[in-house]
C-alpha cells in the first residue's frame, strides 16, 4: 500500500513542504483510509496538509477514483443527472434553503431522470436526507430500491451514508476539524451512480473550474458548476451566476443574470430558510403554487439549469416554462405524493 510511497510520515512531509501528489498516490491515501486502517490523527493531518497547500486537480482526480472504487454500485438511465451543492457558505450555516432537493423534485415532475446524490446536515441547518425525513419520504433505501423508484418515478435518492459506508472511517475526523475540506466537493464528484450530468453548486468559482477539469477527465457528457454572486452553491436570484460549464469535451465560463429572464432581484432575507420542518413546509407552498418570491424563483432557476444539462430543454428561458407548468398543473405535488 502507501509503504512503497515511503508510508505516512513521509507523504505528510511531501504536503507539507508543499509538493503536489500524483493521482495514483491520492488514490491509494484514500483507499487505504477508507478500509479502515489508518489512525484518525493521519486522517486529520492529511486533510489540513492537503488544504494548506491547496489541492490539485491530479489531486482530486485520484480521490474522487477512490471513492467510487469503494462506493455501493446503483444503475441508473444513462441520462440521469444529479442536482446538489458542496455546502461552505454563511447562509447555509444559518438558515439553510433545500435549494437543490426542492429543485429535484420540480425538475423530475418537468420531464429529467434526477438522482439526488447528499446526505444528512453536518454544518448546515438543514441536510438534504433531513428535508427527506422531514416530508415522510423513506430515507434509508437499499441500493436497488432507489434504482427502481428512479425508473418508475424520474426520481430517487442516493444517501451517502448508504452508498459510502466506507466514509464512517473519515466522517468523524472529517467533521471534528470543523473547516471545509476536499471531502465538501468529493462527494458531487462521487456519485454511486456514475452519472455523466450534473447541477452542482459550490461557494468558490476557482475551485468549480477543477471540478469541471475532474469531470471532464472522469467522462461527464453535460455539467454546469455555479458559484452565486453573494457566496451562495446555487444559481442565486440575489444576482448574478458564474457558470462554468463542461460540455462536448470543453470547459467555458459565463454569467447568468435572472433579470434576463424576468425575475426581480432578491435579497439574502428573501431566500432563507432553516430547520428541517420549515424547509418541508416551504418545499410544500412552493410545490404548490402558494409560495411566490425569492424561494420559488431560485427553485426554479436551479431546476431549469437541471433541465438544461438534462437535455430536455435548450436554455433556461424554455427549462423556466416547463418548470413552472410543473408547478401550476400539480405535477409536482403530485410526484411528491407518490413518492410517500
Amino acid at each position: 500500500m502507501l509503504e512503497q510511497y515511503g508510508g505516512w510520515p513521509t507523504l505528510l512531509s511531501e504536503l507539507c513542504d508543499g509538493e503536489n501528489l500524483t493521482s495514483e498516490k491520492t488514490e491509494l491515501v484514500l483507499s487505504e483510509i477508507l478500509s479502515g486502517e489508518v489512525d484518525p490523527s493521519q486522517i486529520s493531518a492529511f486533510l489540513i496538509a492537503l488544504k494548506v497547500k491547496g489541492e490539485t486537480t491530479e489531486e482530486i482526480i485520484g480521490l474522487v477514483r477512490a471513492m467510487l472504487n469503494a462506493s455501493e454500485p446503483l444503475s441508473l438511465p444513462e441520462n440521469s443527472i444529479d442536482i446538489v451543492g458542496t455546502g461552505g457558505s454563511l447562509q447555509r450555516r444559518e438558515a439553510a434553503l433545500n435549494v437543490s432537493t426542492m429543485a429535484s423534485f420540480v425538475a423530475a415532475a418537468s420531464g429529467a431522470v434526477v438522482c439526488k446524490h447528499g446526505n444528512r446536515r453536518a454544518s448546515s441547518t438543514s441536510g438534504a436526507f433531513d428535508l427527506l425525513d422531514a416530508l415522510g419520504l423513506p430515507v434509508d433505501q437499499t441500493p436497488l430500491e432507489v434504482a427502481e423508484q428512479v425508473k418508475s418515478k424520474n426520481l430517487g435518492f442516493a444517501f451517502a451514508k448508504t452508498f459510502h459506508p466506507a466514509m464512517r472511517f473519515a466522517g468523524p475526523v472529517r467533521a471534528g476539524i470543523g473547516v471545509p475540506t476536499v471531502f465538501n466537493i468529493l462527494g458531487p464528484l462521487s456519485h454511486p451512480g456514475r452519472i455523466k450530468r450534473h447541477l452542482i453548486g459550490t461557494v468558490n468559482s476557482e475551485l468549480a473550474k477543477q471540478m469541471a477539469e475532474v469531470l471532464l477527465e472522469n467522462g461527464s457528457k453535460h455539467a454546469w458548476i455555479v458559484t452565486g454572486e453573494t457566496g451562495i452553491d446555487e444559481i442565486s436570484v440575489t444576482g448574478t451566476t458564474n457558470i462554468v460549464e463542461l460540455k462536448d469535451g470543453k470547459i467555458s465560463e459565463w454569467t447568468l443574470d435572472p433579470s434576463d429572464f424576468g425575475i426581480s432581484a432578491y435579497t439574502n432575507d428573501d431566500i432563507q430558510g432553516g430547520s428541517p420542518e420549515k424547509n418541508a413546509q416551504i418545499a410544500i407552498d412552493i410545490f404548490s403554487g402558494r409560495e411566490t418570491g425569492g424561494r420559488r424563483e431560485m427553485v426554479l432557476l436551479n431546476a431549469s439549469a437541471g433541465l438544461v444539462v438534462a437535455g430536455v430543454v435548450k436554455d433556461i428561458g424554455a427549462g423556466l416554462k416547463r418548470t413552472t407548468e410543473a408547478i401550476e398543473t400539480g405535477a409536482v405535488v403530485e410526484l411528491l405524493n407518490s413518492l410517500k
